[in-house]
């Protein structure tokens, strides 16, 4: 079943409209090779209605030409020491620390601009350019920083974009995990396994939502809300979220609808009672 028949038709409300289109087509096809790139072009296209999906393509396309000229073969040591000259010391591509929270650090395009961005983005580019050289890369969601694992033989390396295209061990990347989130953070080999794209997409739009949220943007943070439910169009807890947003903005219409349907079909949720009190207050 596709995602556009999962859906309410009353979405968007909020999103800009080529930004919700072009991200419902990678939901339909999320496993594909290029949903990714063209997922995180889509979400960059609400807060950055001019760009061209093609170009950025380019841009990347560029990369992975630049690399590919320099090395005779399909080498992938060579591949990849090339690859790190090219984006990280030619190129000069590094994490945003100094301004972290920025919501441009989640945009593909504003990164390529900028050259800064969030480990989550900065993972993205590398794998993108890495992919179209041939290299096998995936990305490894840890907990609180995104990296990217390149095969090698019957083994991998992990890679820091944020960190200037660092080579970390596993045992290094699990002393940072603990460094960010307490000595109390419990590791797991499966913290390696492979992101898939919807969760990728999920992470970068859980990052907007965090940023919007602490500025009180709620038109933006339900713009978030209706591209994740692209994504998870049968997780009905975006629809109880979409609704409290929607309400914050005076968008009772809307908010009463989902609320509605959320109800519907969550009969025991704890909150419930409070839920329909907001429900009977949107409907006045």
């Amino acid at each position: 079943m596709s995602v556009s028949t999962l859906l309410n038709p009353r979405l968007p409300q909020c999103c800009r409209g080529p930004a919700f289109e072009l991200l419902a087509r990678q939901a339909n096809v999320i496993n594909s090779p290029d949903s990714l790139l063209s997922g995180a072009i889509a979400i960059s296209l609400h807060h950055m209605p001019d760009v061209d999906p093609a170009s950025v393509e380019a841009v990347v396309q560029r990369y992975a030409d630049e690399i590919r000229g320099r090395v005779r073969g399909t080498q992938p040591q060579a591949l990849l020491a090339h690859l790190h000259d090219v984006l990280f010391e030619e190129e000069g591509f590094e994490g945003n620390a100094d301004d972290y929270y920025n919501p441009s650090n989640s945009y593909l395009p504003a990164v390529l601009d900028t050259k800064r961005g969030l480990p989550i983005t900065l993972c993205l580019l590398y794998k993108g350019v890495a992919d179209r050289v041939g290299l096998k890369t995936w990305g490894v969601g840890l907990p609180g920083h995104f990296l990217v694992a390149v095969e090698q033989g019957e083994s991998f390396i992990l890679i820091d974009p944020f960190d200037s295209g660092r080579a970390l061990t596993v045992d290094e990347a699990r002393e940072r995990m603990r460094q960010l989130l307490g000595p109390e953070a419990e590791w797991s080999d499966d913290l390696l396994r492979p992101a898939s794209n919807r969760h990728w997409l999920t992470r970068i739009l859980q990052n907007l939502l965090h940023v919007f949220g602490n500025a009180s943007q709620y038109h933006d943070m339900a713009a978030v809300l209706e591209m994740e439910m692209l994504l998870w169009p049968t997780q009905g807890h975006l629809q109880r979220d979409l609704a409290l947003v929607l309400a914050k903005i005076g968008m009772a219409r809307p908010a009463s609808v989902w609320l509605n349907e959320y109800l519907k079909n969550n009969p025991d949720d704890p909150q419930k009672m409070d839920l329909k009190q907001l429900l009977d207050v949107l409907k006045t």
